[in-house]
């Protein structure tokens, strides 16, 4: 069962490769492409889509509202140190999240391996 198993995960792993060249020969990539690479847990996959989904990263006026946008922050309004109620915590690019999210496990896998 075990030999089944990494023959899969082999096949798997050379069709993933495929499917990366295919497209990467497909998409023009930004100068923020590399930059993302450098980045720990981003890979050429995360590193692609963040740089899709994002676009033209001036159109975000301030740090929070790109963090807003992906979906890093939560929605709530607090004031006096009371929760005041939430925003529209569905509001921003969810693809944005996951690939985030995405890159902190992998960063994080990386550290206690």
């Amino acid at each position: 069962m075990g030999e089944t198993n990494i023959a899969v995960i082999r096949f798997l792993s050379k069709k993933i490769g495929e499917i990366e060249k295919a497209v990467l020969k497909r998409v023009k990539l930004k100068e923020e492409y590399k930059k993302l690479l450098t980045a720990p847990g981003i890979g050429k996959i995360l590193a692609l889509t963040i740089m899709l989904e994002t676009g033209d990263i001036r159109r975000f006026a301030k740090v929070g509202n790109y963090s807003s946008y992906c979906r890093c922050v939560k929605s709530e309004y607090i004031t006096n140190n009371k929760k005041k109620g939430e925003g529209n915590r569905k509001n921003g690019n969810k693809y944005l999240g996951w690939a985030y999210v995405e890159a902190a496990n992998f960063a994080k896998m990386r550290t206690f391996s």
